[in-house]
């Protein structure tokens, strides 16, 4: 059965004239010649394409003449773009991906981190029945002239020496019961400086032979005691945690009231020395912590003067007329403060300005029981 009578076959009730279909069919083969070379190459696609055209062109007369011209209507041909050639043993470098830039570390910075770093993981904690055990290594600089042998500044300093001693606190988790501290009864000169000072430090560890040549000693304090009825009382700070404003702006002023008002020009160094205190010893609560992070934050002058690792060392140079300067050591990681320095007086000739008068570290665990 040829294309015509499959035509007739599909819509038999449509009439068409006889010319027409000669007509068509004249057409048809013509295209179908035209069209052969391409059909070689796509035999399939042709023959739907074909059978689909005289599907929809069956209703009426001229369906064939429809079906030739879906047939040998021509195909635009593929646009392919040109690549340039790349150049003999040229080496292809991809466009460098821009890196973020990174915020600069500033002390503020690293203060409202360690507030943050507190919202994660708290520390150390005792719980019922348990202690934080703080290790405290010390050393001090001790200055001696012959002007002022016990007080002496580091300008009239003629000699002077390091001397290092270390104890332990025990603080309970209930801080209204019992607190320890035990003292190591080794002194340890660790550093001379001046021509004599070998002789003066001598000369000053003898006082203490009554310490060094004895056991630890050990101080007992009652958290719940009365200073005023003469008991034994540690720090009383922590009496107040739970009327310490929480926001960092307030608990600045309330430091400073505390301590029965600052000079004026000194209430930023009153509360630097506060909070430096009670962050390294980090008994406050999780959330009175973070605030003292935070209103630290907020004093000026306080500058990084180094760093170690993870550990960020943050100074602040108090005011003029005491030549007070105070650090702080924080763990970045922890939020745990690791070191504290001071240092009074500047411009000797014997001791470097950059030598501290008082150094504390400590390191910090829970532990169930206490001497």
């Amino acid at each position: 059965m040829d294309i015509v009578e499959k035509v007739r076959g599909i819509a038999p009730s449509v009439e068409v004239a006889d010319h027409d279909l000669a007509a068509a069919r004249a057409r048809l083969l013509d295209g179908i010649r035209a069209e052969e070379p391409r059909r070689a190459r796509r035999p399939e696609t042709r023959r739907w394409v074909l059978a689909s055209g005289i599907v929809a062109a069956a209703a009426i007369a001229t369906a064939a003449a429809v079906v030739i011209a879906g047939v040998t209507a021509p195909q635009p041909a593929p646009v392919v773009e040109a690549v340039p050639p790349r150049e003999p043993g040229g080496v292809f470098t991809p466009a460098p991906t821009p890196e973020p830039t990174a915020e600069p570390v500033t002390a503020a910075s690293v203060l409202t981190g360690a507030a943050s770093i507190l919202g994660m993981n708290p520390g150390p904690v005792a719980g019922p029945g348990q202690y934080l055990e703080i290790q405290h290594h010390n050393s001090q600089l001790v200055l001696y002239s012959p002007e002022d042998p016990v007080n002496s500044t580091r300008a009239q300093a003629t000699s002077a020496w390091i001397v290092t001693n270390s104890y332990t606190s025990y603080i309970p988790g209930d801080t209204s019961g019992e607190w320890v501290d035990v003292f190591a009864p080794e002194l340890e000169v660790v550093e001379l400086f001046g021509t004599d000072a070998a002789a003066r430090s001598e000369e000053w560890l003898a006082q203490f032979r009554w310490r060094t040549e004895g056991g630890p000693s050990i101080q007992r304090y009652q958290g719940s005691g009365d200073p005023n009825a003469g008991d034994a009382v540690p720090n009383q700070m922590f009496r107040h945690y739970p009327e310490m404003p929480r926001d960092p702006s307030a608990l600045l002023e309330w430091i400073v009231a505390y301590g029965h008002g600052a000079e004026p020009g000194t209430e930023d160094a009153t509360a630097v020395v506060v909070l430096m205190q009670e962050l390294q010893l980090g008994l406050a609560p999780v959330d009175l912590r973070a605030a003292m992070f935070r209103a630290l934050s907020l004093v000026p002058g306080i500058a990084i003067s180094g760093s170690e690792g993870d550990v960020v060392t943050l100074t602040f140079a108090g005011s003029a007329p005491d030549e007070r300067t105070d650090s702080i050591s924080i763990d970045t990681r922890t939020a745990l403060v690791t070191r504290l320095t001071t240092t009074l007086g500047s411009g000797g000739t014997v001791v470097p300005d950059s030598v501290p008068t008082y150094v504390t570290t400590q390191s910090v665990r829970v532990v169930d029981s206490a001497p």
